[in-house]
């Protein structure tokens, strides 16, 4: 849920500060938005579920699944979603960022 949550406030703030910042570039501040908001959302739901899937014992870590999705915990599964929605802005960003060098 996460993921998709930053996905659209992500937009929504990079389409805002595009228009703060007066920038007409269509793709460039949604896509940096987008990619802030994923990044974010990738630690965040990593710290959630290392929290809730792992606890310290004297003898050290124990990792549980109690919250998992297909057998799959939490942290790793959210991190995996987060980061796949973020590589389509990424791809944007790092054309806008270099693109102009190439001409």
């Amino acid at each position: 849920m996460l993921p998709l949550l930053a996905l659209v406030l992500g937009a929504s703030l990079g389409i805002a500060a595009g228009a703060w910042l007066e920038i007409e570039d269509v793709f460039g501040p949604p896509a940096m938005g987008v990619l802030a908001g994923e990044v974010a959302a990738a630690a965040v739901v990593f710290l959630v579920g290392f929290r809730k899937n792992s606890s310290w014992t004297p003898e050290g870590r124990v990792w549980t699944r109690e919250h998992s999705y297909g057998g799959h915990g939490v942290q790793w599964l959210g991190v995996t979603v987060a980061l796949a929605i973020a590589t389509v802005p990424f791809s944007i960003t790092f054309e806008k960022l270099t693109a102009p060098g190439l001409n």
